[in-house]
């Protein structure tokens, strides 16, 4: 080969670098920063894509029928209170999974939690399935687009609740930004393959309802395409310590994994978990999510110490945690919930107010504070399960200021802890440690936890 063949060859070898180079970095760049339009749930931005699991894309083809605007809203007296008369205008109060949304109703007065009619998506929080987050993601991107959101019950005029008692069960009604026509989303979810459907002929749309999911099926959209969910990990549980797991969050996010923990607290339907690292020689903990189990209270117990194997999840509504559990008393599978150990004592480990106002690594860990005085109190007051909690400023006796956030406390007679059982009184405390809108705080569950050293 002569030397302008050479040359010529290395010039093509530099263009050709060039181009995978343009492309590695257009496939790395992110999109522009998030819009500042208002949102009708209140945060003004686009749904954040935390999720580094896969990719999950799906346009629908435009040739297909649009049965969310084949039935049509009354929008006569939609700007009333949903919860007194059965329709109304609401904003998003918080997003749960593909088909359970928390909102404001009109009055802001009440939090209603839905559950929608009609559909049955997977689970995407507790018992993670294939197919929950792309329900979850698509339901959570019409709505935090929408200019306007509409709950309907299914009788006129009467809300209806649905077996937990908890949970209204509503029609989801939204406005797109850019047009004028109500969607029904409940239908719209089906027509898309997101869901199964449930009780769907027996309701007030369950004739569009039912064509819409025969509709997905013949398509085989999603749910029903007979292809895997890419958000969802289908291997074996990756075996590591709760350290491994807590300080590579993202690299194990909706990974199943198993480890090894002690049961130190209860908390809403989970526990938390800690165990002791050598190297470190510091304990690490996860919050692990039991979900409505009936076999969960048998062994998510304080003091016992347990294999756990679930789906981890960086959720955007509940932060980082562990769930998908399973349990059984007969002939458990490798999968299955063991106890380990019971009656295992863990001691909180005494911090500082530095250390709680500056060490991440402490996050769902067990500690004390010593000798904290209460300067100021607040207390929640609203219609959901915080009602009545309080939130505690307090001063170290090096002059830090540390948080202390309680449930809601009740004396050993039932009756509740008010703020002048903490009103400038020094304190010593046991709780986890919590992250609420990014800041540090002490999370105290029980009145026991709290001991009183000086009025």
């Amino acid at each position: 080969m002569n030397k302008n063949s050479i040359l010529k060859l290395l010039s093509l070898l530099l263009a050709l670098c060039t181009v995978v180079s343009m492309t590695v970095t257009l496939a790395s760049c992110k999109r522009d920063g998030p819009s500042n339009d208002t949102t009708v749930d209140g945060s003004g931005t686009e749904p954040a894509d935390t999720e580094d699991e896969g990719v999950w894309e799906y346009v629908r083809d435009p040739s297909l029928p649009d049965f969310a605007t084949m039935v049509t809203l009354n929008t006569s007296d939609i700007n009333s209170d949903f919860d007194k008369t059965g329709r109304g205008l609401v904003t998003v109060e918080q997003y749960i999974d593909g088909d359970t949304v928390h909102f404001w109703n009109n009055s802001r007065t009440e939090i209603i939690k839905v559950r929608f009619l009609a559909i049955d998506t997977p689970e995407s929080t507790g018992k993670v399935e294939p197919w929950g987050k792309p329900a979850s993601r698509f339901t959570k991107s019409k709505l935090h687009s929408a200019a306007e959101i509409v709950l309907e019950s299914n009788e006129e005029g009467e809300v209806t609740m649905d077996s937990t008692g908890d949970r209204y069960l509503a029609w989801v009604w939204y406005r797109p930004k850019d047009g004028n026509v109500w969607r029904n989303l409940n239908i719209e979810i089906l027509a898309d393959g997101l869901a199964m459907g449930k009780s769907s002929s027996s309701t007030r749309y369950g004739t569009v309802a039912l064509n819409a999911l025969t509709s997905a099926r013949s398509e085989k959209l999603n749910l029903y395409s007979g292809k895997k969910d890419p958000l969802f990990y289908y291997g074996s549980a990756v075996e590591l310590s709760i350290k491994s797991l807590v300080l590579n969050k993202s690299a194990y996010n909706a990974t199943k994994v198993r480890f090894e923990g002690v049961v130190t607290k209860e908390s809403g339907g989970g526990i938390y978990v800690q165990s002791f690292d050598e190297d470190t020689q510091q304990y690490y903990g996860v919050y692990v999510y039991g979900g409505y189990a009936s076999l969960a209270p048998k062994f998510l117990v304080p003091g016992y110490k347990l294999l756990l194997t679930g789906t981890a999840d960086d959720n955007e509504s509940f932060g980082f945690q562990v769930s998908g559990l399973s349990f059984s008393l007969i002939d458990p599978t490798d999968d299955d919930t063991k106890i380990l150990e019971k009656d295992v004592k863990v001691a909180p480990v005494v911090i500082s107010a530095d250390e709680l106002n500056n060490n991440e690594t402490l996050e769902n860990v067990l500690v004390r504070l010593e000798n904290i005085t209460v300067t100021s109190i607040y207390t929640t007051q609203s219609t959901t399960a915080s009602d009545g909690a309080m939130t505690l400023t307090c001063r170290s006796a090096d002059g830090k200021t540390v948080t202390v956030r309680t449930v809601k406390l009740t004396n050993e007679d039932g009756s509740d802890v008010t703020e002048d059982y903490f009103r400038g009184k020094t304190i010593n405390c046991n709780g986890i440690v919590t992250f609420y809108n990014g800041n540090p705080q002490l999370k105290l569950f029980t009145l026991s936890d709290c001991e009183i050293i000086s009025q």
